[in-house]
């Protein structure tokens, strides 16, 4: 089975449309989103449709949680307070009704998915480091487990009585004792100095799990956000992926 993992949509249909049709053209058969499909940008309806139309999973982020008011933006930074509370008033009822169907975690097939960390889904917790690493092990049993959350790719191996490796490659073939735990970056809103959008490409039969960046129209995404009003800040960061 190929998969295609993507997560941090973030309101940014320009981006999502290029990532879906990379994940096409790899013959991608099972695609699953781990969250925040909207915040920060100004296309919130549509990437919540192209997500209800294209995607076989859909997990609830943080910015949805809030987008859809099952939490307060207390301790959202002004910047993303300001775009969540836009969202929030322009949001669509068939949006919401969606939105509200996502669940925070999801497991099939050796394989756990979930938007932040698998301890404590709905408590949003960042995997930054190798402590975070170890503890979101000690939380999940399958084989892999699917991260987003951090706008951050990487791929963390463990093998038994050892401490995680955070893997210098972006493409990685487990080995038998192996488990991973693999952030797939953000499609809408990267942070790791590279502005192409990133998903992930996960080959349960050569179990090789990859990581692909995409390129698309940024100028195009940044002048509907300006035409929005929303804060320079959020505008400017999407070029240089930070």
């Amino acid at each position: 089975m190929l998969y295609g993992i993507c997560s941090d949509i973030h309101s940014n249909a320009t981006a999502f449309e290029a990532v879906l049709q990379s994940m096409k053209d790899n013959g991608v058969e099972r695609r699953i989103c781990l969250g925040d499909l909207v915040g920060y940008g100004v296309d919130a309806d549509e990437c919540v449709r192209l997500a209800k139309e294209n995607m076989d999973v859909c997990l609830i982020g943080n910015h949805d949680s809030v987008g859809i008011k099952y939490e307060s933006s207390v301790g959202f930074n002004p910047y993303a307070k300001q775009a969540i509370e836009w969202t929030q008033n322009n949001l669509s009822a068939e949006s919401v009704a969606y939105m509200k169907t996502l669940p925070y975690i999801c497991e099939e097939n050796d394989i756990t998915f979930v938007h932040a960390s698998p301890l404590s889904p709905a408590d949003w917790i960042y995997i930054t480091d190798l402590e975070d690493a170890l503890d979101a092990f000690d939380h999940f049993t399958s084989r892999y487990c699917f991260v987003g959350h951090t706008h951050s790719p990487v791929i963390v191996a463990s093998r038994p009585m050892a401490i995680p490796k955070i893997m210098d490659e972006y493409e990685y073939v487990i080995a038998n004792t192996e488990r991973l735990l693999i952030n797939v970056g953000s499609v809408g809103q990267p942070r790791d100095r590279d502005p192409r959008a990133c998903w992930c490409l996960l080959d349960t039969e050569t179990k090789c799990v990859r990581l692909i960046r995409v390129e698309y129209d940024v100028l195009r995404t940044q002048d509907r956000m300006r035409k929005a009003g929303m804060p320079a800040f959020l505008i400017d960061r999407l070029a240089v992926g930070r």
